[in-house]
């Protein structure tokens, strides 16, 4: 409740409706950022009415031109949204940075593929447009949560999506992936994974080990010699989180990559996303560190 109080306190806004779309923008004279939300990062069909494929843009109000966080909600590839960011626009844009939350089409009507190109398309919107928002294309961190987490971590190891977009990932410095189970889906059907875990991940992923692999971070990561820094934000008293990110983390350094685990937040390290940015949070602080070294 108290995190609820602590967006509320001191917060007032004004809006003004961008010409020619659904965007809104508002400043924060609390937090200090300028808050623009619902941006389309596809073109839009004429009678196109979705929130999909949509972004907010968080951006400090005393710099023209910010280093990015893009983040990219959990749920599971079927659940979320780009307003389910806690604390962390607060704390970035208060540390220097933009704080960009996309939204992308779900499991339920579509594909991971399609998802993953939602994420591409997002980094091509900022390095197109982003500059007319204070976002600087140069210095992007990619951060995701859970599913979030997998598809951040998918893009940026199979470099095959951004070509195929014809987008450029040079503007991304880091990976920042957050308590995803995900980097070896081969191993969670075949090993690591509870029954329901299983079955979940049939539903999204299919039953063919073709897709499993294709979808998988881990198996990439030998075939791209680009590979940005990873910061693997884990829950240590979670068998398969751990497990996983120790594996991606070993597939990473042996490809030459530079992956540095984190364990999650000491007071609940099952809430490690949702505390990110509250004071005195030690996860957050290594986080910043390995950010800032990367910026």
């Amino acid at each position: 409740m108290r995190y609820v109080l602590f967006w509320v306190v001191l917060f007032s806004t004004y809006s003004v409706a961008a010409k020619g779309s659904e965007e809104t923008r508002s400043i924060d004279a609390g937090f200090d950022f300028t808050l623009t939300s619902d941006v389309h990062y596809v073109e839009r069909k004429l009678d196109e009415t979705t929130t999909l494929q949509t972004l907010d843009i968080y951006a400090p109000n005393n710099l023209a031109l910010a280093p990015v966080i893009l983040f990219v909600h959990g749920g599971a590839w079927a659940f979320g949204d780009k307003k389910e960011v806690h604390v962390k626009p607060n704390y970035f844009t208060h540390s220097g940075f933009a704080f960009v939350s996309i939204n992308y089409r779900l499991r339920w009507d579509y594909k991971i593929y399609d998802q993953v190109v939602d994420l591409v398309s997002a980094i091509g919107w900022i390095q197109e447009h982003g500059a007319k928002f204070g976002l600087d294309a140069d210095r992007i961190i990619l951060m995701g949560h859970g599913a979030g987490g997998h598809l951040a971590s998918l893009v940026m190891t199979d470099s095959s999506y951004l070509r195929a977009e014809g987008i450029s990932g040079k503007g991304i410095r880091a990976v920042v992936s957050i308590d995803s189970t995900s980097y070896d889906i081969t191993r969670v059907m075949k090993e690591l994974g509870s029954f329901v875990e299983r079955r979940k991940y049939e539903v999204i992923f299919s039953s063919d080990e073709k897709v499993w692999r294709a979808a998988s971070p881990q198996v990439h990561v030998a075939k791209n010699s680009s590979l940005p820094p990873f910061a693997l934000l884990y829950n240590p008293e979670r068998e398969i989180t751990l497990l996983q990110a120790k594996g991606f983390a070993k597939a990473l350094k042996l490809a030459g990559g530079v992956p540095v685990m984190i364990p999650g937040s000491v007071s609940d390290p099952a809430k490690t996303n949702e505390l990110l940015g509250v004071s005195g949070n030690i996860a957050t602080v290594a986080l910043m560190a390995f950010i800032r070294s990367q910026i």
